[in-house]
């Protein structure tokens, strides 16, 4: 497979009559907009500057590991509490010395001296089930610093027998399949993310995008949240666009197979939906629960995005705007996409909210704990970035910035991070996929090297 060149913004395509003409979504304006209104992107030092409260450290315990479920559950939790944002977790090498092994009380002396305030233990055991494996999480807190005082108490107090054991605050088990312990790792880290901060995680998810195979045609790829597990999806022989996840968890997307019209297809045997559909199909978006499908088309020179809700019902055309596309729906049955015939902004139910003048690209709604909001990015000349805003046009946050051109965002299912392509050429991260909470923009990570388009993230359907 050869990777897609980095793209500076997202791309849409245009039919006229049989052939097929791809090009920015709309001419840019020649006066370079005030790029102030767009903020700048918050940058936070560990003393949490900018009234931000600085990271809570955590340790997950590098415990001697009993085989590949072992090995696969500790790297995978210290992965994705890490890309999570929500703590500071602090390498293996500053560990009190070990072995540690299961048998081995937790001592919290060592690591509260490097200010550990939580430890994770994560590990597997032989399920009663045949062919299956249990797969274990512990959270333990640090002792309250009262106590801690107590136990530093004068070189003249009587001696104290030892304390019992710290118990875990919080226990959670997942029985997993053998052949599923990728999988049944990051739901793992999802209950113990839910433990830790009451709101679970969403590792236990995928991201789909379109990607270019050779010099000539479009594939469709998905991989894990964490950037592994990457594998194609349909033909690698004709031209796919803006793939996204359906009911029961497969992957739909528009497909051209002689670059002629584009129809909305879906599963490795690219299996056509059967709907009939006005025009050319270059965008499509399923609802959270995966029952209404939002597509846009390109028909006799005009772009419009259309919802058939619940899937199969009559389509409703829900945009009036010129040149609408890329559409994404939310909760609660929020519509959005991008429009105009100059530099088109983002539309949510039928309103603009993306500051005019800049060329906006592939909405998607982010959930956050603070409230809904969209994600996209915005754009002049040869940088683009990512762009937060409230579904009213106010509250606009910048999440990137200085950093080339970003493109497709998309947020993850439980609102925390955003996930994007760059063609930043930064020393040692360079192009690819990159991941940032949404709350801490700065903590931004590269994930992998591949660089696409059409992005979405979703959550893993259980089989």
């Amino acid at each position: 497979m050869k990777r897609m060149r980095p793209v500076a913004l997202a791309v849409f395509v245009v039919l006229a009559g049989d052939s097929i003409l791809t090009h920015a979504s709309a001419d840019p304006p020649q006066t370079p907009p005030d790029e102030s209104v767009l903020g700048t992107v918050e940058v936070v030092g560990s003393a949490g500057a900018m009234g931000h409260v600085p990271l809570q450290k955590l340790a997950v315990i590098p415990l001697v590991t009993q085989g590949a479920a072992d090995s696969m559950v500790q790297l995978i939790t210290k992965r994705d509490i890490d890309l999570s944002g929500q703590f500071d977790v602090v390498p293996d090498a500053i560990a009190p010395p070990g072995p540690w092994t299961l048998d081995k009380p937790i001592d919290w002396a060592p690591w509260l001296t490097e200010k550990v305030e939580v430890i994770v233990r994560v590990y597997s055991e032989k399920s009663k089930e045949p062919n299956k494996t249990t797969l274990v999480g512990e959270i333990y807190l640090a002792p309250p610093k009262d106590e801690r005082k107590a136990k530093d108490a004068g070189a003249d107090a009587a001696p104290e027998p030892p304390p019992p054991p710290p118990k875990p605050v919080f226990t959670t088990r997942i029985e997993a399949g053998n052949n599923e312990l990728r999988a049944a790792s990051h739901r793992l880290v999802d209950a113990l993310l839910g433990g830790l901060t009451g709101r679970p995680g969403s590792f236990a998810s995928q991201m789909t995008y379109a990607g270019r195979v050779g010099t000539k045609w479009r594939q469709v790829f998905v991989l894990d949240s964490d950037g592994f597990n990457l594998h194609a999806v349909g033909p690698n022989n004709q031209t796919a666009l803006s793939p996204v996840f359906g009911p029961g968890g497969e992957v739909f997307y528009a497909q051209s197979n002689d670059f002629h019209r584009f129809r909305i297809v879906h599963g490795d045997n690219a299996a056509l939906l059967p709907m009939s559909i006005p025009g050319s199909v270059h965008g499509i978006a399923f609802s959270p629960d995966r029952k209404s499908l939002a597509f846009s088309t390109f028909d006799s020179g005009e772009g419009t995005v259309w919802l058939s809700s619940p899937l199969g019902a009559p389509l409703k055309k829900v945009s009036n705007e010129p040149n609408a596309n890329h559409p994404a729906i939310g909760p609660g049955g929020r519509v959005a996409y991008v429009a105009g015939r100059d530099a088109q902004r983002v539309y949510v139910d039928g309103k603009a909210v993306s500051p005019p003048g800049f060329l906006a690209s592939a909405p998607s709604f982010c959930d956050t704990e603070k409230g809904l909001v969209v994600v996209f990015t915005v754009g002049f000349g040869a940088w683009a970035d990512v762009i937060a805003i409230d579904l009213n046009g106010g509250g606009i946050r910048r999440l990137t910035q200085g950093m080339g051109a970003n493109s497709s965002a998309s947020c993850s299912p439980d609102g925390r991070l955003v996930a994007f392509f760059s063609n930043r050429g930064l020393p040692g991260k360079g192009p690819g996929l990159y991941m940032l909470p949404i709350a801490r923009p700065w903590l931004s990570k590269k994930i992998s090297s591949e660089v696409g388009e059409g992005l979405r993230w979703d959550w893993i359907t259980p089989k």
